[in-house]
């Protein structure tokens, strides 16, 4: 009876343990959802730059991606994978693009498409100088066991009197994956506005009172707008505009944060973090 007694006894020791270790297994799991640990980075290089010569043409990709191959590492990569892809296609001819299905899952098939454009122009302009470029390169910005947050960085020349550079945020559910928009974690964007509008005029030295345009800066319908890429960080709310986007390519880019001490009842914190 003794024996018995504690046969049972080990055993339901031993449930316990598996249930204890399975329901640490399932909380670890919910609780990073989609992990950049032992992530690896994957891309494609097309074409060289004839650096002696100052000629040819290159794409060179390369991401950032968690190694896991989960349903919700998949829809991530997928999204990232689609929208450079498009990137590419947009620097090629749009010749070419109207004869050439893009096929979204070949990044290699895009960079091609780009070589192709460079081939056409120097065939029509043998003289023109300079190396067609386009370089991506995707990282993580900030995560959290339930956003991430990723940066892709763009720089390309095709002619011209200068490169351009491009930066662009993108976030991601970090449970399933899911590509989201900034709004999805704002509660009051008309306070956003402000506060945006306020930092940017503090970082440009322009009195609340002065007119943006009049300083030289580019405005929709004569009004302040927030950039194309808000993204969110540990420290705040992070605005960027690109060359072009409110200001000359001399300016450069602009960036500042609006830290969440500021933001109380504007952002939704408990979807950040």
């Amino acid at each position: 009876m003794k024996q018995h007694l504690a046969a049972l006894c080990l055993l339901s020791t031993l449930l316990a343990g598996a249930c204890r270790q399975a329901n640490q297994d399932e909380e670890s799991t919910q609780r990073t959802g989609i992990t950049f640990e032992n992530a690896t980075r994957q891309g494609t290089e097309v074409g060289s730059c004839d650096t002696a010569n100052l000629g040819g043409a290159m794409v060179s990709v390369d991401l950032l991606m968690p190694a896991d191959s989960g349903k919700a590492t998949q829809a991530l990569r997928k999204y990232l994978q689609e929208t450079v892809v498009r990137l590419l296609y947009t620097y090629s001819d749009s010749a070419y693009q109207s004869t050439k299905k893009p096929n979204l899952s070949e990044m290699e098939n895009a960079g091609q498409a780009f070589m192709a454009s460079y081939r056409d122009f120097h065939q029509e302009n043998p003289d023109a100088p300079g190396c067609w470029a386009v370089e991506m390169k995707g990282d993580t910005v900030a995560t959290t066991p339930k956003l991430i947050v990723y940066s892709l960085d763009q720089y390309s020349f095709t002619g011209g009197a200068h490169p351009n550079s491009f930066l662009g945020y993108y976030l991601f559910d970090a449970q399933t994956g899911q590509h989201r928009e900034w709004q999805t974690y704002v509660s009051d964007t008309v306070a956003l506005y402000q506060k945006a509008e306020a930092a940017f005029r503090k970082l440009e030295e322009i009195p609340a009172d002065a007119n943006l345009e009049e300083q030289g800066y580019f405005l929709r319908d004569h009004v302040f707008f927030l950039p194309a890429n808000v993204a969110f960080t540990r420290e705040g709310v992070l605005f960027h505009y690109n060359p072009y986007e409110i200001a000359a390519y001399a300016r450069g880019p602009i960036s500042f944060t609006v830290p969440y001490a500021e933001l109380e009842g504007v952002v939704k914190r408990e979807l950040l973090f």
